[in-house]
């Protein structure tokens, strides 16, 4: 069986909007539901996030977190209080709760 490669450029990405965040998304539940998943990736966003903003501590569950800053400086930080800076050249792996769930 050939694979097959579905090569979706920024411009062509679902985009989001909401002040703080601009975020293009590879795949995502928000407008394609045939495009939800890659493996066990679940979703992979380019995003930008507007200086002092940001999302307010939320909870994630069984999954794998990556980020990746490109410019500037990111604070990430967990409801146990527990934080850091990214910045260019780094990238931070989270892990919330057993990891990403496998499927049967």
């Amino acid at each position: 069986m050939a694979s097959t490669i579905d090569l979706r450029r920024a411009d062509e990405r679902f985009h989001t909007r909401a002040g703080w965040l601009d975020s293009k998304h590879s795949f995502s539940h928000h407008w394609d539901p045939t495009n939800t998943h890659f493996g066990l990736l679940l979703v992979s966003n380019d995003d930008t996030v507007a200086p002092g903003t940001g999302f307010d501590t939320h909870p994630h569950r069984d999954m794998e977190i990556i980020t990746w800053v490109l410019d500037g400086g990111l604070v990430h930080q967990d409801s146990e209080g527990h934080n850091g800076v990214i910045y260019p050249g780094l990238a931070q792996r989270m892990s919330a709760g057993t990891g990403p769930a496998r499927s049967a």
